[in-house]
This record gives structure tokens, sequence and C-alpha cells, in this order.
């Protein structure tokens, strides 16, 4: 379920280093997750809650989000799996380190994924993991970090743009760079929201695919939708893990003033 870790954080469509105006902010958001749809019998239930912070470090984003699933097998047993993605993103998109935890059922923390990615102005780059092995991997042209993705997507809806297409490195799968289709659905002005933070901001709902690069897969390892605000504010997520999907409901939502000289 890695996939879903980076969710938020999220096109070759528009480089992001031309948004120099970026409206994006820094975050503490709380979703709840319930279960909408079940495609195998082998499960009867899952629940979940997932934070995710952002921190505006003046010179680069710092991410932090934590997820706790809760799914119920059909013999009536639990299994419950903890994960944390952390990463720090320079606002220059040359570098991204990145560290990605997890553990089943209370057992030992373990890290899956570590490592720093470098990026030239072409998007091309390298990624040198740590963990789960020492490797490198190339970085095709192209390739956006995760809060660049999230510039290029909002700048589609801005511009009217109905899909995009790009490379993401997140730092959440083992191999590298994988691919995106993102849909533009709806891109909605600015107006009264149940989050007096988001009002007035505009949004851009989403449906996103992500591809492992290989053998020309056209099956998605993970789907998502969401409604992006302009901030990079999330609400309504639809999570597809496959076996099953669960929606997230933001629960709770501040913003606070940016430390950074205007």
């Amino acid at each position: 379920m890695k996939p879903a870790l980076a969710l938020l954080a999220l096109l070759a469509a528009a480089p992001a280093e031309a948004a120099s105006s970026s409206a994006l902010t820094g975050q503490h958001a709380l979703y709840d997750l319930t279960l909408t749809k079940l495609r195998t019998h082998d499960i009867t239930g899952a629940t979940g809650q997932m934070s995710f912070n952002v921190v505006d470090g003046c010179t680069g984003w710092a991410t932090t989000q934590h997820m706790t699933l809760l799914i119920r097998n059909v013999d009536g047993t639990l299994d419950k799996s903890v994960s944390d993605y952390m990463t720090w993103e320079s606002k220059n998109g040359k570098t991204l380190t990145f560290t990605v935890r997890e553990s089943d059922n209370d057992g030992p923390e373990q890290v899956d994924d570590s490592g720093t990615a470098t990026r030239n102005p072409d998007g091309s780059g390298v990624v040198d993991y740590t963990a789960p092995t020492k490797v490198q991997y190339k970085l095709p042209k192209g390739t956006l970090f995760p809060m660049q993705h999230t510039e290029a997507l909002l700048a589609a809806g801005d511009n009217g743009q109905n899909f995009i297409a790009p490379l993401l490195f997140d730092g959440t799968g083992t191999t590298g760079a994988q691919a995106t289709f993102v849909t533009v659905l709806k891109h909605l002005k600015g107006g009264k929201t149940p989050w007096p933070a988001l009002d007035g901001i505009p949004s851009t709902d989403v449906d996103i695919l992500f591809f492992y690069r290989k053998n020309d897969d056209e099956t998605p390892n993970f789907r998502t939708s969401m409604r992006y605000f302009d901030d990079g504010v999330a609400t309504n997520l639809v999570l597809d893990f496959g076996d099953f999907v669960m929606s997230g409901k933001l629960v709770k939502l501040t913003i606070p003033p940016s430390p950074c000289p205007k």
C-alpha cells in the first residue's frame, strides 16, 4: 500500500520551476478513513486515520504523513498497518530526501525505503537509495518531485487542461520514478467551505493513476481522487487499493502562518 503514502504530496506537462508565484502553504491536516467498496471476499471491513503535515522551511518543504489502517479479515481477525512517510524537498527542485517506515500488527518498525534524489532543471537526475539496499537509479527527463507535482497539477486546472501524464519520484518505491496519469475533472472558483481557512480559494477535482515503469504496464498499481485547493490542501479523498476502496474525510485542519520573509 505504499503508493498511498505520497498521495497528498503529489505532472512533465508543465515544469514546476516556472510556477514562481506558488500558493502552496504549510498545513496540519487529519483525515478519517472509511471503507466504501470491497472487491474481495477475504476482507469484511476496514477503517483508519491519516495525518498529513507540511512545514514551510523557506528554502524547502518538510512533509510527514502518518497512516494507520485496521483491516478485518473474513475469519474475524484484524490486521493493523502503520506507516510513516517523511521528506525534505528543496524549493529549487534540486533535492529530495525521503524515508518510509512501516510496521504490521504492532511489530517492530522497519525502514522500507530511504535515500536522496538529485534533479537537473530538465527533470533528469539520480536517486541514491540507502535502504532497503544501497543502489542508484537514473531519473528520466521530466521527472517531478512531490511538491512540484502538486504545483503542476494545480497549474493544469488553472489553465483548463484536461489531462497530464508526468513522471513522479516521491520515494515510496524502490525502482525510481513512476508514471502518473492525471485527469482534471473540474476546476472550481473559490467560495464558502466547511473550513474557514479554505474560503475563497480555488480548487481542482482530480483523478490520479500510478503506474510502474516496466513492461508497458497499463494496469495502475494505485488510484486516488481528491479535491485540491490552490494552497495544497486536499479534501474528498478516495483511495483505491485494488481489493478495497476507502474515502478520506478531512476532520481537522490548521494553516500556520508562514515563517518566511516576503
